[in-house]
């Protein structure tokens, strides 16, 4: 497909996935089986911590999807603002950034292209950088739109989203890629930031005192470590210049 076609894609998913999961998009992170929902709960803690987060910082949320991360930021006091190449999307952030009585700026443009002038202190790129088939340009967009030394935060699900967004790629059209740590790594550099560092996220749920539970807590860390190269969800965190 062509790369247009799958712009074109990422504009129409909303439309697209049909009434139930037009739902989905507007309730996310809540309304999903408790795990997948406490996993999300628990990524926006990462985000909080790592890009340090505190009231009157700013974020931008690129590739922001309905808003969820950028509306829960604007909760904690942050003042967010959310890009999606979907206008639908943009839509339903702002429909449900009204609901929830929050003021967060969004709005509809290409994160490949966006120029926001160095204006904000952090900008975070959840699970969006595998929608495009140029993440280099992606990059590039997020460090116009740091300040001088501010903190990107890039959360990517590994290469295996090649093989497992498949079923999303043939059903709606939309960009479905994968990348290694290292590849991130070097793609980051190539665009200038600095202090590029992985953090490992091994800790989404909680043990109780049976023996087994006590030994999986003792030999997680050590089996997310070991398959953290190929496997595991990647967090980098990197400064801009």
């Amino acid at each position: 497909m062509a790369p247009d076609e799958r712009k074109q894609a990422e504009i129409d998913y909303p439309s697209t996935v049909g009434e139930e999961g037009r739902a989905w998009i507007r309730s996310k992170p809540f309304g999903h089986n408790p795990r997948e929902t406490a996993r999300f709960l628990i990524d926006f803690g990462y985000v909080l911590q790592l890009l340090d987060l505190h009231t009157g910082s700013s974020l931008v949320e690129l590739g922001c999807g309905s808003g969820w991360m950028t509306r829960l930021a604007a909760r904690h006091g942050v003042n967010a603002e959310g890009y999606d190449i979907s206008p639908e999307m943009i839509e339903i952030a702002r429909a449900e950034a009204e609901r929830e009585g929050l003021d967060v700026h969004f709005e509809a443009g290409d994160y490949e292209q966006l120029d926001l002038g160095h204006r904000f202190d952090a900008c975070l790129l959840y699970d969006a950088l595998h929608h495009s088939g140029r993440p280099e340009l992606v990059l590039a967009a997020a460090q116009r739109a740091l300040k001088p030394g501010g903190l990107l935060l890039l959360a990517e699900p590994n290469w295996k989203q090649r093989f497992q967004g498949r079923g999303a790629s043939d059903a709606y059209g939309t960009t479905e890629l994968g990348y290694s740590p290292r590849r991130l790594k070097c793609l980051l550099h190539a665009q200038g930031f600095t202090e590029v560092r992985r953090f490992h996220n091994n800790r989404k749920r909680l043990f109780s005192n049976t023996p087994a539970d006590t030994a999986a807590h003792l030999a997680e860390p050590l089996v997310y470590r070991l398959l953290a190269p190929f496997w595991t969800q990647i967090w980098l965190r990197a400064r801009a210049v």
